[in-house]
């Protein structure tokens, strides 16, 4: 299934990498309506936020690059894009937006729900369920401490509330209510 906003997105915004990282989030987030706060605590579970991990040590032989640990599996599709593992690891938005790519996909495909939160680290295997859902818990709770964060912040100073976007957040937030 290819989803069409990202060669699109990547052309418009040209990111680098030195791009603030925030900004990669925001931008990845508001392109592909999930919640920033979400791919940064899927960010946050995978690499602490590290641009340049590299999980080498997979079961079936894969590896898992950059901040948004992108598996070695998506290379064939991204070579469409003309993303390379080393402009992953380089290059921190184009890692942001294919994390966002990736979680997309799950969506589209299994739902907007946990459980394809989970997909993200597990693939869709019935073998992995109760790893997935592990994941997906683990990712639930940071992200739920990030969005206490970004509530406590926006009290404390209401002109950055009344920027914020809240398309995605609200879209991703209706997951929540789905235990």
């Amino acid at each position: 299934m290819k989803i069409t906003v990202f060669p699109a997105a990547l052309l418009v915004l040209s990111f680098s990498a030195g791009a603030a990282p925030q900004m990669c989030f925001d931008q990845a987030g508001h392109d592909y309506r999930i919640d920033p706060l979400l791919l940064m605590s899927i960010s946050i579970k995978e690499s602490k936020l590290k641009a340049a991990a590299i999980n080498g040590s997979n079961r079936d032989g894969t590896e898992d690059v950059c901040g948004m640990q992108v598996n070695s599996s998506h290379y064939g599709k991204l070579k469409n894009f003309n993303i390379t593992r080393e402009r992953l690891l380089k290059d921190p938005c184009i890692c942001v937006y294919t994390g966002a790519w990736v979680l997309a996909h799950n969506f589209r495909s299994y739902g907007k729900n946990w459980d394809s939160v989970g997909i993200y680290n597990t693939g869709p295997s019935k073998k992995l369920i109760t790893r997935r859902k592990a994941y997906a818990e683990d990712i639930k709770n940071i992200y739920r401490v990030l969005l206490a964060r970004k509530t406590l912040l926006a009290q404390r100073s209401p002109q950055n509330g009344e920027n914020d976007r809240t398309g995605p957040a609200s879209e991703t937030a209706a997951m929540n209510s789905v235990q």
